[in-house]
């Protein structure tokens, strides 16, 4: 049965809306500090970056975007975690509507 299918079932076998709205409620809220974490790791590491080139995140991805810093696997870590940062905020953005 794949997610839909379950969710599906749930609807249908929860006579209760208020029941139902505070299980997905829960739910959410389990997502939402787990992304909450994900965040907290993605800033320590992006501020290790950040204190070793002295240079904030917004300023390197407009040098890095221009092509001004090179290839070193170092910006690439460091702007892949940029772009994890920026989706996970998204999510816990969307979220906190939710929840």
């Amino acid at each position: 049965m794949n997610t839909l299918e379950k969710l599906e079932l749930l609807k249908e076998n929860c006579n209760d809306q208020t029941e139902l709205d505070r299980i997905l409620g829960q739910l959410l809220s389990v997502i939402l500090t787990r992304h909450h974490q994900k965040l907290s790791i993605y800033n320590s590491d992006i501020e290790k970056f950040e204190q070793k080139y002295k240079l904030n995140s917004q300023d390197f991805e407009t040098q890095f975007n221009s092509g001004k810093l090179g290839d070193e696997i170092d910006f690439f870590e460091w702007f892949s975690l940029c772009q994890l940062r920026k989706d996970i905020l998204e999510k816990i953005s969307k979220l906190q509507q939710a929840v």
